[in-house]
């Protein structure tokens, strides 16, 4: 879930490289709302399907700041 990845990200020093797929899609989603600032490198085709090199999350924005005061771990 992507406030529950915010909250981890905001426990880190970043910049902070995201591996795991459905990560990256989290940090995805995260990005197009404004909530960080990353690099998501395009999926990769290979003979198996599609590889997703890691994403690479730079900063939380103020409006991803606020986001984690709003809705805070439980």
């Amino acid at each position: 879930m992507p406030i529950t990845l915010l909250h981890r990200l905001a426990e880190q020093d970043l910049p902070v490289a995201v591996n795991q797929g459905s990560d990256v899609d989290a940090v995805r989603v995260l990005s197009l709302a404004g909530h960080v600032k990353a690099t998501i490198p395009k999926p990769v085709r290979t003979l198996d399907g599609y590889d997703q090199p890691p994403a690479t999350v730079m900063a939380i924005t103020s409006l991803g700041l606020s986001m984690i005061k709003r809705f805070p771990r439980r």
